[in-house]
């Protein structure tokens, strides 16, 4: 037995059980494979927060930076200054490219659980097809896949609205915070009164 089928085996106790509960085997199908789109989206959330946790430091410096730049670059633009406009912007660009590119790791990093859970289907039901309307046969993949990204939508639905109440504020992602300093905009640059001197 080589180690990834031995990795299923582990597996397998924690994500049969659904599958069996009732005695339909259709309606034990579907059960099953809701529990495994819910296990899929509880896993991935829950390394996606603890990497957030890790590297909160870290978003919060890029966030910051990004804001400084972008401000700083809207000043420039309004005092005419091209030079520091373009220095300043080529910084705000790199800023946001790096806090992008950050949130994006930080997204896939949920998603590893995807590929194990669809190779325990595959091992558990390898050969199996369904008739399906309009599709023919499919196999589990087939229905699993838009039932897992269903479920990530509802689990983000819910868990933004749970992270509002007062006793769960604190579990908010870091990566969400505003930066020190607001973005400005266009027009609240060009649309305020220049600032005394003195």
């Amino acid at each position: 037995m080589d180690g990834v089928q031995g990795i299923y085996l582990g597996m397998d106790p924690w994500l049969i059980w659904a599958f069996r509960l009732p005695e339909h085997p259709g309606v034990g199908f579907g059960l099953g494979l809701c529990w495994v789109s819910l296990v899929a989206t509880l896993v991935g959330a829950l390394s996606g927060a603890l990497i957030c946790r890790f590297n909160s430091r870290h978003y919060a410096s890029l966030n910051r930076e990004m804001a400084k730049q972008h401000n700083l670059s809207l000043k420039a633009l309004a005092a005419r200054d091209k030079t520091s406009y373009k220095a300043s912007n080529l910084l705000a660009n790199d800023a946001f490219g790096r806090f992008f590119f950050a949130q994006l790791a930080l997204n896939a990093a949920s998603l590893w659980p995807l590929p194990f859970l669809l190779g325990w289907l595959d091992f558990r039901f390898h050969g199996q097809t369904f008739a399906f309307p309009l599709a023919g046969q499919v196999g589990p993949p087939f229905l699993f896949i838009p039932l897992y990204i269903a479920t990530r939508v509802l689990f983000n639905r819910v868990k933004r609205g749970l992270s509002r109440l007062p006793g769960l504020k604190r579990f908010r992602p870091k990566i969400d915070e505003q930066p020190a300093e607001r973005m400005l905009t266009l027009g609240e640059i060009f649309h305020r009164k220049p600032e005394k001197e003195g």
